[in-house]
């Protein structure tokens, strides 16, 4: 479905709910198909309102898509309605967050102002939740509305209109679905000047099902508003219905005032009871006894779902021997560690370590014994890393042996029981050799492993898209052949973590939307080019960079001063500079089409060479 800006025609709340009695029908008015609004043209009606009607609209030059939200012509007569219209807006210009729609600008046709608005390709949360959802998918959407809530809360706005018609979903990656708050058309202002009033006294405004108490007589209206109102969205996600309903809506707002509601985890027993607290404490008639911020509804709801901790292990000493690393040749050193997994250890060490992707050999101090091994030093710890981590300074290893003997060995001695003597016998039995031809060839993919997917296929950053295919194709083969040789069990285990990260390697860097999402973290325009003459379309770049953005907020902005710091510059002629500008626009922004053009081109000027196509 295609839908923006103002919820479609149906009930006031969410899908079952009863139709609040408090909004009068909206009269038929003659389409506005093929009409102009400034530079959009009207395609098709997406939605009415009780305050006005949205259009899909196109830019008649670029074709960029809007949603136009025009001010039904009945109500353009009432100054107070017109006011209300136009104070959404600014609420909009306010709140500028991920989660929220995005105004693009306000004006007036024929004595009807329209706002033209962020198009959203989804659906609102009322055609998408039709029964109780699974609590994760709840808690992941429900983090997103109170990020959104605390954006408008911090500028002073209490939205006092939450419901699943106002909470749009559009796709994102992974099949996760990303939450835009919409219609901020009754918000109040909580720092309005003297003498302003956001709504007609004596109306009682809002959906009855998600009002909070003190809507729904005299009391106060601020934040803690907003954050009932979340809770009775929550409630309505996790167990299918609202906490309050009845034939009326007067039924409705008694037992706001009056009513406990029933736990969640009653209604469904698929809710966690913790959750089900949180919602309850959301639900508090009296607005001090809720959440007193949606960042702390926020945390409430993440740490509901959040595993208990783990038992804390027994603190571990090892005795460190020579094998690879010299300096530790002459005589064991004992040393202090803790686990760090299933078959990862971090030793405290302030000398030297041995060598990184050096073999040392240790016995393991256990609860139930000492058990001899071999381990790889995968990574160092300096003094001044850990001064600032606040940990010791030493070294990680990950162990050799993943024999199952051997597995079965290390968990009964670190759970304190002694093995049978034929496990015993099994563990010390001779294991198989290392095969020196295979470890040659493994000797370099451990250097290329601890790199990036670039470093794992041994590419340059600038490779193309045919380049990757072949390296990973010849990584492949180079891997499948040492499986046929006679390897020792470790030497197995790096050859199935090396072919792990060659098909990730592969997956990130053979496909163009991945790759290029990939090359905008490095900043990696060489990259980002390859791409583009591989076949990424302007269409598809331009969603990669919106998911880039949504994740490193800030850059568009900043982008945006220095490219146009460099047109300035370069409108009189200080074309260094200018360029300076448009590289520091790139590296901030590097997914914008518009801004790589620039770059590129004046780059090709100001050294004297082709303007690349």
């Amino acid at each position: 479905m295609l839908y923006a800006g103002t919820p479609p025609p149906g009930p006031a709340g969410a899908v079952g709910l009863t139709p609040s009695p408090l909004s009068s029908p909206t009269p038929v008015v003659p389409s506005l198909v093929g009409q102009e609004f400034g530079r959009f043209r009207v395609v098709r009606e997406l939605g009415r309102g009780g305050m006005g009607t949205v259009f899909l609209a196109e830019h008649t030059l670029i074709q960029k898509r809007v949603a136009i939200k025009v001010l039904h012509a009945h109500l353009a007569q009432a100054p107070e309605l017109v006011a209300r219209f136009l104070s959404e807006a600014r609420t909009l210009t306010l709140v500028q967050h991920e989660n929220v729609v995005t105004l693009y600008d306000l004006d007036s046709r024929e004595g009807r102002p329209y706002l033209v608005m962020e198009y959203l390709e989804g659906d609102s949360l009322a055609h998408f939740a039709r029964g109780p959802m699974d609590p994760a998918r709840v808690v992941d959407l429900m983090t997103q509305v109170c990020d959104a809530l605390g954006a408008a809360h911090a500028h002073g706005i209490v939205h006092r209109d939450l419901k699943p018609a106002n909470v749009f979903l559009v796709p994102g990656p992974g099949g996760r679905q990303r939450v835009k708050l919409l219609d901020f058309g009754i918000a109040k202002l909580l720092s309005r000047p003297a003498g302003e009033m956001t709504t007609e006294v004596g109306v009682l405004l809002g959906t009855p099902e998600f009002m909070a108490p003190e809507q729904c007589g005299d009391g106060l209206v601020d934040a803690r508003s907003d954050i009932y109102a979340a809770g009775v969205l929550a409630y309505l996600l996790l167990t299918g219905q609202v906490p309050f309903f009845g034939r009326t809506a007067a039924e409705i707002l008694v037992g706001h005032l009056q009513k406990e509601p029933v736990p969640p985890h009653e209604v469904c027993p698929a809710v966690p009871q913790a959750l089900s607290k949180v919602l309850l404490r959301a639900l508090a008639k009296k607005p001090e006894h809720r959440f007193a911020s949606a960042a702390e509804l926020r945390a409430a709801l993440e740490a509901s779902l959040a595993p208990p901790p783990a038992p804390a292990l027994p603190q571990l000493t090892a005795l460190l021997r020579g094998s690879g690393a010299q300096a530790f040749a002459q005589a064991p050193i004992e040393l202090k560690g803790e686990w760090v997994g299933r078959t990862g250890l971090f030793f405290q060490l302030a000398t030297p370590p041995p060598a990184l992707l050096s073999d040392v050999s240790l016995v393991l101090r256990l609860p139930g014994g000492d058990l001899p091994c071999t381990a790889q030093v995968v990574r160092h710890v300096t003094a001044e890393q850990a001064q600032s981590w606040h940990m010791s300074p030493g070294f990680g290893v990950q162990l050799r042996d993943t024999g199952p003997g051997f597995q079965a060995t290390l968990t009964q001695l670190r759970n304190g029981a002694r093995p049978t003597s034929a496990q015993a016998a099994q563990a010390a039995a001779m294991p198989t050799p290392e095969d020196p031809q295979a470890e040659s060839v493994l000797q370099g993919f451990r250097r290329r492993l601890a790199g990036d997917p670039y470093a794992v296929l041994e590419l340059p950053r600038d490779a193309t898209l045919e380049s990757v295919r072949t390296a990973a194709q010849r990584a492949r083969g180079a891997l499948e052949l040492l499986k046929t040789r006679p390897l020792s069990e470790a030497q197995k285990a790096q050859v199935e973590r090396a072919m792990e990260r060659v098909s990730g390697a592969l997956h990130t860097l053979g496909n163009v939307e991945r790759r290029v999402e990939y090359d905008a973290t490095l900043g990696n325009v060489e990259g980002i080019e390859r791409c583009l003459a591989a076949g990424l379309t302007a269409t598809m770049l331009e969603q990669c960079r919106r998911r880039f953005l949504a994740g490193n907020t800030g850059r568009e902005g900043r982008a945006a001063v220095h490219r146009l710091s460099g047109d300035a510059l370069a409108s009189v002629g200080r074309l260094e500079e200018a360029l300076a500008a448009y590289e520091q626009a790139v590296r901030a922004d590097p997914l914008d089409l518009e801004g790589l053009k620039r770059w590129r081109f004046l780059r090709a000027r100001v050294r004297g060479s082709t303007a690349p196509r």
